[in-house]
């Protein structure tokens, strides 16, 4: 019934006859009257589970230029004929914008003959992906200790006079001078250089990452600078490294109860008046930022050794209220006075809000602790 529904809609499309349902489907597919030949694997018809949609270098264009909303259908739709309706609309939707704008000049023969001999002259080995309209370009390169480093470049029309876009993962802004005789060349030669600048940089965020308990980002990127990682249980600190000197004293913002980080502010404190004062004696560039913490701090770093195998509960990072570590992207920043227990702000106040005897002044609730019921407040979020 469901293979007899899908054909009545795409005659064009004809199932394959050696499996019952069948688990694949090609022909041709209408896209605003003009017929482009696909080929559909559906693993698990009528479900569009696994589906996966094949074709020519044609509608390979086409379907780049609607990647998300692709992408956001074939999560979406249940069935392969679901799908297909959704993808022939989307498809005939970017054809009628297409045709209703001005018309852009097709690429000449010297705009692919450049970008060809340019990827040459860098070599294939260093070519991660090519869009099929030849409209980007991903590149990539190993640093000295192995890391691997990618770079998109986004090629206009007007390739090689007029200068590509890049998106680059770093912590800096990718800088470069454009010269339209070497092309892509020039760029992968900054973006080498770039990477051989930021050596120790990543050497000293690897190491951190590699000894201590990091709570964010959940998965670092090569552009990240900061870091939160545990000092002692309850209290976290967040640094954030100098890309031009990594090796100096970071920038050090401390998260817990006060009565555990007013010591250790008040410490940092004075050593950071002493940095410009004289040279610091207690922190040296030559030992790991972890050593450099626990001296500065006077504190010891929990190290990724002491994790306990039931993730971060024992160190009282989740918030009490949901249970969870990120709340849209916000770790538990709200931290109780009596108790230590950790909490997202918002959660806190949903919790404060919800109890028959809590009252509001200002801009500040108060009310029982979740945890310990001793009196808490907050701000009401904005």
């Amino acid at each position: 019934m469901a293979v007899a529904a899908f054909c009545a809609e795409f005659p064009w499309l004809l199932p394959s006859l050696d499996t019952k349902p069948p688990r694949s489907f090609h022909g041709l597919i209408d896209i605003s009257n003009t017929c482009y030949e696909i080929s559909l694997k559906v693993p698990k018809f009528p479900s569009a589970k696994g589906l996966r949609l094949s074709s020519g270098v044609s509608l390979s264009c086409l379907i780049e230029r609607c990647r998300c909303q692709l992408s956001k259908i074939e999560q979406e739709s249940y069935t392969a004929l679901e799908y297909l309706r959704k993808f022939q609309e989307i498809c005939n939707l970017a054809c009628s914008k297409q045709d209703a704008s001005r018309e852009v000049p097709l690429p000449t023969e010297s705009f692919f003959t450049s970008i060809l001999s340019n990827l040459e002259a860098i070599g294939w080995s260093k070519v991660c992906e090519i869009s099929p309209d030849f409209t980007y370009v991903t590149l990539q390169e190993r640093d000295v200790k192995g890391r691997l480093h990618n770079i998109k470049v986004g090629i206009p029309p007007g390739y090689p006079e007029e200068e590509p876009v890049v998106e680059a993962n770093l912590p800096r802004e990718f800088i470069f001078s454009w010269n339209s005789v070497e092309g892509l060349h020039s760029i992968f030669a900054a973006f080498k250089e770039q990477l051989s600048s930021l050596q120790q940089f990543w050497d000293i965020l690897d190491d951190l990452d590699e000894m201590a308990v990091v709570l964010d980002p959940q998965n670092p990127e090569r552009r990240h600078k900061t870091r939160r990682i545990f000092l002692s249980n309850h209290v976290s600190v967040q640094l954030t490294i100098s890309v031009d000197h990594p090796r100096n004293l970071p920038q050090f913002h401390l998260f817990g109860p006060s009565s555990l980080t007013t010591p250790l502010n008040a410490r940092l404190t004075e050593k950071y008046q002493v940095l410009y004062i004289i040279i610091i004696a207690d922190w040296d560039p030559e030992q790991s930022i972890v050593s450099n913490i626990e001296r500065v701090l006077e504190v010891e770093v929990v190290k990724r050794s002491m994790e306990p195998d039931d993730g971060n509960a024992e160190w009282g990072t989740e918030c009490a209220v949901c249970y969870s570590l990120h709340l849209e992207g916000c770790h538990p920043d709200f931290t109780c006075d009596h108790c230590s227990q950790s909490f997202h702000l918002q959660c806190l106040y949903e919790w404060l809000h919800g109890l028959p005897n809590s009252r509001q002044s200002m801009n500040f609730i108060f009310g029982d602790c979740p945890y310990c019921s001793m009196l808490i407040s907050c701000k009401v979020p904005e």
